[in-house]
This record gives C-alpha cells, structure tokens and sequence, in this order.
C-alpha cells in the first residue's frame, strides 16, 4: 500500500481521539476519520477542498464519505453536524495531525 506524504502527516491512532473528551465530539470524529479513509483519495480531496460547503456539496466524493459514515455506524449526523465535523477533518488534512490535537483535545 502505498502511504501519500498528505497521509503520513495525518495518520491518527484511535488513542489520538481519546484526547477528545466529549464522547459525542470524539464518536463524530473518529467516524468521520474512518470513513474519509475508507474513500480511495479521500485525504486528499479534502486537503484540497476548496468549496463553500460540504453540507451542499454535490462532489461525488462527498456523497461517498457520508455513506462510509454509514456503513461505519455513525447515523446521528444533522446537517450542521455532517459539515461542523467534515470542515474538523478539514482541518486535519490541511494543518497535519499535532495541530488538531493541539486545537481540538480541549473539547
């Protein structure tokens, strides 16, 4: 398999999530790390994601993420969840893993 540079600096541990407190935050998070993993490109769609909303979005990638959520398990999303969460994985993809952590353990 091979691992993109973009890949290597956002790969998570589920241990990495446990510095997330709130149980729900943490769930919506680790689901949606899941499901963009599961999306052949899906990092790197969203480090390059450049739309106005995910939430709106009609990008086939997107439909696909959601779906992996799904699959997953996580059905608790409305549609301000769905895009506070995909814009947090933005974020990820863009600014690499210690950043989150950083910005997001306090939650």
């Amino acid at each position: 398999m091979h691992i993109s540079i973009i890949q290597m600096s956002i790969i998570m541990e589920t241990s990495d999530f446990a510095a997330i407190k709130d149980t729900n935050i943490r769930e919506m998070m680790k689901n949606a790390y899941d499901a963009i993993t599961m999306a052949e490109g899906g990092w790197i769609y969203m480090k390059n994601f450049n739309e106005e909303s995910f939430m709106f979005s009609s990008n086939p990638m997107v439909r696909t993420i959601s779906a992996n959520m799904e699959t997953l398990g996580y059905h608790g999303h409305s549609g301000a969840s769905f895009g506070w969460t995909m814009r947090t994985m933005e974020y990820l993809a863009k600014n690499g893993k210690e950043a989150f952590i950083t910005k997001f353990a306090q939650s």
